[in-house]
């Protein structure tokens, strides 16, 4: 039998992953593979269907699957997800009557032919006491030199976010512009990456610093700070593999292989400008 191995892509920086310890070369068959995650108050987007993709195979991605039934199962009502446009293998729930909370617990069921696999998590809390040091940086313009003529004022160009600690807990930040009609950020070198939303790999640190450098666009921009689910955070500790033993990834899905979790965020928001 062919040995097969799954991906499973992670929310930025490849994020996102008990099972027990044994040695396993991986699934001996096609399986489904489930990366589904939840928000608190937020739409649901993020799920994803694929299928296993064969260890040693030339393809970068697992094969979407586009016409599985996808439902969430909250206090045993059922919310029927679609398909999203393109060939993605993504789904999301078009009712506007879905609420994620903290303390929601949830089911995903997936069926594809008679392939069917399923999955439970709970919305976490989330975390508290979200503060900035500032609500301005500052970015000096390029157009007039090379990028640091002149020096930096390292202070003004950088902002400190800071939550309130837990030990146990995992977290991770996203930096998203917010303007309609952004302006980037003047570099002096020719195409930018126009990439709007930032997020940073996973911390059990309770703050973290901002540096203007890194963004691209001026204006308002919100940072959210998410706390990690359990099974996430597993999941994150597992994302590198030894190609010599090939342990077979850790999952929560019965019947199938991924992870399917959920996070719950708080935000401030902040201003870049221009020197």
């Amino acid at each position: 039998m062919k040995t097969k191995l799954f991906i499973i892509l992670m929310v930025a920086t490849t994020l996102f992953f008990s099972c027990d310890s044994d040695t396993s070369t991986g699934p001996s068959e096609d399986m489904l593979v489930v990366r589904g995650f939840l928000y608190a108050n937020e739409p649901v987007w993020d799920i994803q269907i694929t299928q296993t993709l064969e260890l040693g195979s030339a393809d970068s991605t697992a094969p979407p699957i586009n016409n599985a039934q996808v439902v969430l199962v909250k206090n045993e009502t059922v919310y029927e997800l679609v398909a999203s446009d393109g060939d993605s293998g993504y789904y999301h729930y078009a009712g506007q009557d879905l609420n994620i909370e903290s303390g929601d617990k949830f089911e995903i069921q997936v069926t594809n032919g008679e392939q069917s696999a399923s999955g439970q998590t709970t919305v976490p809390t989330p975390p508290s006491g979200l503060a900035l040091d500032k609500s301005t940086i500052t970015v000096m313009s390029f157009t007039g030199g090379f990028p640091g003529q002149g020096g930096f004022d390292r202070e003004s160009l950088e902002l400190n976010v800071t939550w309130d600690e837990d030990s146990d807990a995992l977290f991770y930040v996203v930096i998203e512009n917010l303007e309609v009609n952004p302006v980037e950020i003047e570099t002096g070198f020719k195409g930018g990456s126009g990439n709007r939303r930032f997020v940073f790999p996973p911390t059990n640190r309770n703050q973290y610093r901002i540096n203007a450098m890194s963004l691209t666009h001026l204006g308002k921009h919100v940072v959210r700070v998410y706390r990690v689910n359990q099974e996430y955070a597993d999941l994150y500790g597992t994302r590198e593999q030894d190609s010599r033993e090939l342990n077979e990834p850790l999952t929560n899905i019965t019947g199938g292989l991924g992870v399917f979790s959920a996070f719950s965020s708080i935000s401030a928001e902040f201003q870049v400008i221009s020197q």
